[in-house]
């Protein structure tokens, strides 16, 4: 388990790097979140909302089903994350990983020196139930049809709840809540704009319109 001092960016590239160069470059989900200890919600969140911030082609909506399970466990009641065996068996590109957190190290970096634990409420394991079922509506958000910069907004969202379930600090529990929002908005007029062109297209395709 990883001690609650141990800082979030420490703890995201403990979990991706491995340890050494005979690593398996394609290593298994369950072996990437086995390292992210008691904090494994928030830490999860966070280092599975972040790949959506990055075009990275696949991992979005891989991201998108293991924050579903995320969720899921949350809303249960459930302590720290376990992911069934048919997802934790599936492998992810350890380089693509990587450079998502050199990317994030340093904007996790001054996250760190501001953020605290504070509005308890917003962060305990009541508010956590609740959080699952908003978290749950960022990963359709996620996996909705929308190509390249649609999992920014719900990879914002989500990336600032899980940094506020893991440092138990409520103001970021509270920008997620309206990174949430926006997100939902966003995702949802652009799956609406994308599945009218398609029909349109498909109706003038076969003549009838």
């Amino acid at each position: 388990m990883k001690p609650l001092s141990d800082r979030i960016a420490d703890v995201l590239t403990a979990s991706v790097q491995g340890r050494g160069a005979d690593d398996d470059p394609f290593p298994t989900l369950s072996e990437v979140t086995s390292a992210l200890g008691k904090r494994s919600f928030g830490i999860g969140l966070v280092l599975f909302g972040l790949p959506n911030l990055l075009p990275l082609p696949g991992l979005p909506i891989l991201c998108g089903v293991i924050v579903a399970v995320i969720a899921m466990q949350m809303m249960l009641g459930k302590e720290s994350l376990a992911l069934p065996g048919w997802l934790g068996r599936q492998r992810v590109k350890r380089r693509d990983l990587l450079r998502v957190l050199e990317r994030a190290t340093p904007t996790l970096r001054r996250l760190e020196r501001v953020m605290r634990p504070r509005f308890g409420l917003l962060t305990g394991a009541p508010a956590q139930r609740v959080l699952g079922l908003v978290v749950a509506l960022l990963a359709l958000a996620l996996m909705a049809p929308i190509p390249f910069f649609g999992g920014i907004p719900p990879g914002i969202a989500v990336t600032l709840i899980g940094l506020g379930l893991t440092e138990r600090d409520g103001v970021f529990i509270g920008l997620g809540g309206i990174a949430t929002i926006v997100a939902l908005v966003f995702s949802a007029a652009l799956t609406y704009a994308i599945i009218r062109q398609l029909v349109v297209f498909v109706l003038q395709g076969t003549g009838m319109i």
